[in-house]
């Protein structure tokens, strides 16, 4: 059962989600540079209290232009691939790949800030790709072979290279976007009714009456075990 909430949500934003989002991070990069601001601190500090509220905003903040383009440049085409293939609950699916992806940094990263929003899109592409594995929908397999393609390279990321990268970000956005794959991918297939299945036992009598003779039965079928 779907939240009546995410359902209009999906019917009206599907599209202007991606989009939204990504003109939001951009922005907050622009206000951060045009002011002389340093939103650095409000990023992810891991197992410290006053770093909490960076699971919140950390996806916002960007250290240089390089750092923004990067993240810019796939963000919104992952978050298109997750509004359109999971159109009913992909605000719910976001939102935990959001958090969840924030909350790992926080518990198991290093102690430094951890900015950018290069771990929802390593979560995206994870679920996305290990979300079209799992699923027995026709082309599922096929999107995930593509994000493969397209984003396989990635999968380096999640090694620690470079001091001023977080890679715990990188591979605990990989490790949430696992885990909500075998979460939210569920394929319910109905099993066809065969002759076996309608068995006396459902049937529940109703009524028993003759007329000139002629006898009238009337059974009522439930399939409720």
């Amino acid at each position: 059962m779907h939240c009546g909430f995410f359902y209009f949500s999906t019917m009206k934003t599907a599209l202007i989600f991606p989009l939204a989002f990504t003109i939001a991070v951009v922005s907050a990069f622009l206000i951060e540079n045009f002011s002389g601001l340093n939103f650095a601190s409000c990023g992810i500090y891991p197992r410290r209290l006053e770093g909490l509220p960076g699971i919140l905003f950390s996806p916002f903040i960007h250290g240089d232009v390089k750092h923004l383009l990067s993240n810019i440049s796939a963000l919104p085409i992952l978050m298109l691939l997750l509004t359109t293939l999971y159109k009913r609950n992909y605000v719910i699916i976001f939102s935990t790949l959001y958090f969840l992806t924030g909350i790992f940094v926080w518990i198991f990263g290093r102690e430094s800030y951890h900015i950018g929003a290069s771990g929802i899109i390593y979560a995206l592409a994870s679920f996305v790709f290990f979300g079209g594995l799992v699923s027995k929908r026709k082309g599922a397999a096929a999107i995930s072979m593509l994000v493969l393609l397209l984003y396989g390279g990635m999968v380096w990321g999640i090694f620690p290279a470079d001091s001023h990268i977080s890679w715990e970000s990188h591979l605990f956005g990989g490790v949430s976007g696992f885990i909500g794959a075998f979460i939210f991918v569920k394929e319910k297939i109905s099993k066809p009714k065969t002759d076996k299945d309608y068995d006396f036992q459902n049937l529940d009598f109703k009524y028993f009456s003759t007329t000139d003779n002629n006898f009238k039965i009337t059974f009522e079928y439930s399939d409720e075990k």
